[in-house]
């Protein structure tokens, strides 16, 4: 009797402390959202974890097509649970893509003609102009949307506030320089990028979705057709000069009225670096080492003249690359758009 007592009083004491371990529980409407805790995905919703007492936490839902919901929780004790409401995405700032079949890649024939009208040079000799870009080729691209504009800023300032995600380099106090609310936002990586897009209910395009957004389906070298115009788009490299507020240059816009995708700031895509299919060309870069930067910036080395702010044109960083000349923009799939 002595020995049952005993023993029911430990697994009496043991309930107890089971109860009394600190857990976060979070839920949202709708459910199946993605749950990140100061910054670090841990799962999805209905999510269930353990805590220290005393911890301020950070908590973002997000899902594809619904703005983020965020919340801080400081946990006292036992258990504490949250139920977040996740709101439709507005699509007001999106540009809508069609669904149907473009041109990608360079020809060689617009080689030769980029060349002529560039200046040729050290151009041709670079193995990432051209030689990655072939063979071109048609493709067909389901409907999406992407962003009219590059995240801007007071874009990045809002993503910051409502996170706690750590602001840029050159930022002061977590908030961005005066008077450059419209300036894309810079010194981000391909990670920053991506949480960006997550808090915001989309995701970064694929190179081949940016690439049909920037040239339309006539196979344009840049965005306003084949002549290059250096008035039209933001590609000065002199001392002095960075990147313009988007939108200043009214003429650098897609068939589609897409702005800025020749010059300002390169902009992250989520693809991988990678040879094009039916390509013959080769490379140590290729694989999943690389992501493609697309658009070109204000700034270029004088030997290769504006040739990154092609249509076509490819170019690389890791996922922790941070760059003055680094940006990025949105996109969404049509079949990823909220419906609830």
């Amino acid at each position: 009797m002595r020995f049952c007592a005993i023993f029911l009083f430990i697994v009496a004491l043991t309930s107890v402390g089971c109860e009394r371990i600190p857990t976060i529980e979070i839920t949202s409407q709708p459910s199946d959202a993605t749950v990140f805790i100061d910054g670090v995905e841990v799962g999805a919703t209905p999510y269930k974890g353990q805590a220290t007492l005393g911890s301020t936490y950070q908590v973002m839902v997000s899902k594809r097509g619904y703005q983020a919901a965020t919340t801080k929780l400081k946990h006292e004790g036992g258990k504490l649970s949250r139920a977040l409401q996740l709101k439709q995405l507005n699509l007001s700032d999106m540009i809508l893509i069609p669904a149907g079949r473009f041109i990608m890649g360079t020809s060689d024939e617009e080689e030769a003609l980029v060349t002529r009208q560039l200046g040729g040079g050290e151009i041709v000799e670079h193995p990432r102009w051209f030689k990655s870009e072939k063979p071109q080729q048609e493709v067909h691209l389901d409907a999406f949307y992407i962003d009219e504009f590059e995240v801007t800023n007071a874009d990045y300032q809002k993503f910051v506030d409502a996170t706690g995600y750590p602001a840029p380099r050159h930022w002061e106090n977590r908030k961005y320089p005066e008077g450059e609310d419209n300036l894309p936002v810079v010194y981000v990586n391909w990670k920053d990028a991506d949480a960006y897009c997550r808090w915001a209910g989309k995701r970064l395009p694929t190179e081949v979705e940016w690439e049909k957004a920037a040239r339309g389906t006539d196979a344009r070298i840049w965005p306003w057709g084949n002549d290059f115009d250096i008035t039209k788009c933001n590609v000065e490299s002199w001392e002095g000069s960075g990147p313009k507020p988007v939108g200043t240059h009214p003429q650098c816009v897609s068939p589609y009225g897409v702005y800025d995708m020749a010059g300002n700031v390169w902009e992250w895509t989520d693809s991988w670096y990678d040879a094009y299919p039916g390509s013959t060309f080769t490379s140590k870069e290729f694989g999943k080492k690389y992501r493609v930067l697309r658009g070109g910036s204000w700034y270029y080395y004088d030997s290769l003249n504006p040739i990154g702010a092609r249509t076509p044109s490819r170019d690389i960083g890791t996922e922790d690359h941070l760059a003055y000349i680094v940006g990025f923009r949105c996109a969404l799939g049509q079949d990823e758009v909220a419906t609830e």
